[in-house]
């Protein structure tokens, strides 16, 4: 495997687009498409209840594999992109606060002022039951355990403190 990555061209990836082949789900079997070496299947899964996608890259070959041993991969649902390592161009990236505090993690810093700085921008809410810091879309508590607290009413908090 080369150090230097590149993904295949757009005459290779033509080639393998192509080239791409559909197995039926056969025999028990669950039908996918297979996209030189990457297979994808799709299927209505009655146990949870909803259309099911899975990617498998383990069968993916060297060209396509970046010297950490991942696969470059974006998807799509509709139009909204749902996960995207790419690292191309236009890419989206993670929230400034994700970013933030898994920077955080990386240099072994202390989060309380980033999460403090969230919260007084009003990025989190803290659930006044368990104290878990929520995302401000989060209309209930998601905090580990069974809490659920709905989120307060805007104001509500600022006349506790």
């Amino acid at each position: 495997m080369p150090l230097a990555f590149q993904f295949p061209d757009a005459v290779d990836c033509e080639r393998a687009n192509r080239g791409a082949v559909f197995h039926a789900g056969i025999h028990g079997g669950l039908p996918y498409l297979e996209v030189d070496g990457v297979l994808v299947f799709a299927y209505l899964d009655p146990q949870v209840g909803a259309v099911r996608v899975s990617v498998h890259l383990d069968s993916a070959p060297d060209h396509l594999v970046r010297p950490d041993d991942t696969v470059p991969l974006r998807v799509k649902v509709e139009d909204t992109i749902v996960l995207d390592d790419s690292n191309a161009e236009g890419a989206p990236r993670p929230p400034l606060l994700d970013a933030l505090l898994s920077a955080a993690d990386a240099v072994r810093i202390q989060k309380e002022p980033i999460l403090a700085a969230a919260l007084a921008a009003g990025l989190l809410w803290r659930c006044p039951a368990c104290q878990w810091d929520n995302p401000a879309a989060a209309t209930c508590c998601e905090g580990p355990g069974p809490c659920r607290t709905p989120q307060p009413a805007a104001g509500v908090e600022a006349e506790r403190k």
